[in-house]
């Protein structure tokens, strides 16, 4: 997280004088939860602000200050906060029951709908969270392979499941060579994941084909994020990437999982899987599967199967898997919301914001650049894009990325999460006017800030 003495002076007072009562809800927050938030990184100084209500692409806070949002619960609102067709969903399901812990039909109809949607995958299970989801993943590769380590990409975040909170945010003191980077422990992992996952840089070939060779018959699985953007962005595959990486992985006989906890359902009805044409053997989803509303999955293909109980001995369980309210605002979702006409508009939406952005950067001839893919994109504040974490970490402005991020505030705009390296969510809620105001806050505060 970024510190106090990064953000302006100018735009520190118009951020305090704006939200003079979510500094008293942040005040007393603080006497009963750290940092006041609920999750860590939704905090950020001098203090969050908070939200009262949301509809459609707006939240407004305890202030009533009305913003734009790209936040989008970082992802899960595809279809914008309080969908009318997910509201109804999810009203027609209360009247009948919140949680059954027993199965009932929707529940095929849902798995079905992604069999639909991943047609490489014989199954599907149901979960809550991706954090539950990544762990629920890669204990099947264990069971599957007989094999304990893994593989993970430096800098990439997959929920808080031990094996893969490692080397998320190492610094250059941390990280080792380039050529074999150091497996650096998050706060609270047990020691022993320093032999037990292994890690490789983002679009490098080699390093993931020596990092296999070096521990082969010992790897159950590699877990990629398709397109890397937890925690940097938004940084696209290199031509050829992943196609290499799922032939490596085949090769040493190794269970390929994709985290589409980001990409899932929002790059292509398939997803990144769908959109680059490269099956894994598992696939993870979460966020916009629920259109706003807690529920992660995790398919995977026929030789799995097996594996699972009752037939084979791997365990997966959970009181609130398949929860009756998330799976009928699920199904919904993806029936309802999520069609082909959806997805079009999701990516001419996308493709105005990334141009209007790119334009206004170009205009100021500032050394920033755009990444996007469809729906997705971000500022990179550095001149080129990254190809992995470290090119992120060591390049990146990080003070102007700040005073950006809290100016469009100012402006009205959320444009990403409170951290930095987060990225921009378009959903069918957002309208052309609301593309043109985001451009224009995006010229303001940009103009403002080069000055």
């Amino acid at each position: 997280m970024f510190p106090l003495s990064y953000i302006r002076e100018d735009i520190l007072n118009a951020y305090l004088s704006k939200t003079k009562g979510s500094k008293e809800l942040y005040e007393e927050a603080m006497k009963h939860t750290p940092g006041g938030v609920q999750s860590s990184y939704r905090y950020f100084p001098p203090y969050p602000f908070y939200i009262k209500k949301a509809k459609g692409s707006k939240v407004w806070d305890i202030d009533g200050n009305e913003y734009i949002d790209y936040v989008m619960g970082y992802g899960p609102n595809i279809a914008g906060h309080a969908h009318p067709i997910i509201v109804e969903a999810i009203k027609e399901q209360v009247e009948n029951g919140f949680q059954y812990a027993m199965p009932y039909e929707l529940q095929i109809k849902l798995i079905k709908e992604l069999k639909c949607r991943y047609p490489m995958m014989a199954g599907f299970r149901l979960s809550n969270t991706g954090s539950e989801a990544v762990m629920h993943a890669i204990k099947l590769a264990r069971a599957f392979t007989g094999k304990d380590k893994i593989i993970k990409m430096e800098g990439g975040y997959h929920g808080t499941y031990d094996a893969v909170a490692t080397s998320v945010y190492p610094s250059p003191k941390e990280w080792g060579p380039d050529d074999e980077p150091k497996t650096v422990l998050g706060s609270g992992v047990p020691k022993y994941f320093e032999n037990g996952t292994v890690i490789v840089q983002y679009n490098d070939l080699n390093g993931l084909e020596r990092a296999l060779k070096k521990h082969e018959g010992e790897i159950a699985a590699v877990i990629i994020e398709p397109v890397a953007m937890n925690n940097v962005g938004v940084i696209l595959p290199e031509k050829g990437y992943l196609e290499g990486v799922r032939k490596l992985t085949r090769e040493h006989n190794v269970v390929l999982i994709f985290d589409e906890v980001k990409t899932g359902l929002r790059l292509a009805p398939g997803g990144a899987t769908e959109y680059f044409k490269v099956d894994p053997d598992i696939v993870v989803l979460a966020k916009a599967l629920g259109g706003g509303v807690p529920i992660a999955a995790f398919g995977f293909k026929q030789e799995f199967m097996d594996v699972m109980y009752p037939k084979g001995k791997h365990v997966h369980s959970g009181t609130y898997n398949g929860n009756a309210i998330a799976v009928a605002a699920a199904y919904a979702n993806l029936t309802k919301v999520l069609t082909n006409d959806a997805y079009h508009y999701l990516h001419i939406q996308g493709e105005k914001l990334s141009k209007g952005i790119k334009d206004v950067i170009n205009d100021l001839k500032m050394p920033l650049c755009v990444t996007s893919i469809e729906s997705v994109g971000v500022i990179h504040f550095m001149p080129w894009e990254p190809k992995n974490y470290r090119e992120v970490i060591t390049n990146y402005d990080h003070k102007l990325n700040v005073n950006y991020w809290m100016g469009m505030l100012i402006e009205g705009v959320i444009i990403w999460g409170a951290c930095q390296l987060e990225q921009w969510f378009v959903t069918l809620a957002h309208t052309d006017e609301d593309i043109q105001k985001t451009i224009e806050a995006t010229d303001t505060v940009l103009r403002k800030l080069k000055e």
